[in-house]
């Protein structure tokens, strides 16, 4: 095996464990030798690969939205029309927070420390994502205005709080515990978006299958 592909693959163990050791004890208090140990390697291998704990902290996180986006980007290609390509980001976006519930406080902490460190790297990473998700949820709603789904939106003013609603779903379920499921959740908040936004010729269509998913809510049964 290529010695190229060898430092890769190292480098995503380290990623993978320092993830696990950053969400078990937070950023402030996970040291450098609890990962070592964790990746059964020496303090010093890691250093070769990352100059700082806060280096590593970002990698997991760029490592963390890269595959998101790459999914994300993967199922919208694969998709045959836009109302398809609105569902594969909604579960591309639930399949992404629950395959990591265990550690989904530490997204939180990746945005708090974000707004606290001098190193700029940290929001341009987060904006980097927010972008991506913004351009592509402005590029939908165009394409289903156009298509006749949607009245008429400024797209790009839409797909920003568009993006709130499914940050805030996130936060709310992080902070309840994880009370409620996901899914579900966002399945109502785009149903409540449809009804909102969609055209009569639309609404003759789907509306009776929204208004089902709004009286149901995000019960479990």
């Amino acid at each position: 095996m290529p010695a190229s592909v060898n430092k890769s693959a190292k480098r995503q163990d380290i990623i993978r464990y320092a993830a696990d050791v950053f969400s078990k004890k937070g950023y402030n208090e996970s040291k450098m030798q609890e990962i070592a140990n964790a990746a059964d390697i020496g303090k010093g291998t890691i250093y070769e690969y990352f100059r700082t704990k806060e280096e590593l902290f970002l990698a997991v996180y760029d490592a963390w939205m890269s595959d998101y986006e790459n999914v994300i980007t993967d199922r919208v290609n694969a998709a045959q029309d836009a109302l398809s390509k609105v569902d594969a980001i909604r579960d591309s976006a639930v399949e992404f927070y629950q395959s990591r519930a265990g550690q989904a406080p530490l997204i939180l902490e990746f945005w708090a420390h974000a707004l606290r460190t001098d190193n700029p790297l940290f929001l341009e990473r987060i904006n980097k994502t927010r972008t991506f998700l913004k351009e592509l949820g402005a590029r939908l709603t165009s394409d289903l205005v156009a298509a006749g789904w949607f009245n008429k939106v400024d797209a790009k003013s839409f797909a920003l709080l568009e993006s709130g609603f499914s940050d805030g779903i996130f936060l709310s379920w992080v902070l309840d515990a994880q009370s409620f499921p996901l899914d579900k959740a966002f399945t109502l908040r785009q149903s409540i978006i449809g009804l909102g936004l969609l055209s009569r010729q639309a609404r003759e269509v789907l509306q009776e299958r929204l208004e089902a998913k709004l009286a149901k809510g995000i019960k479990t049964s």
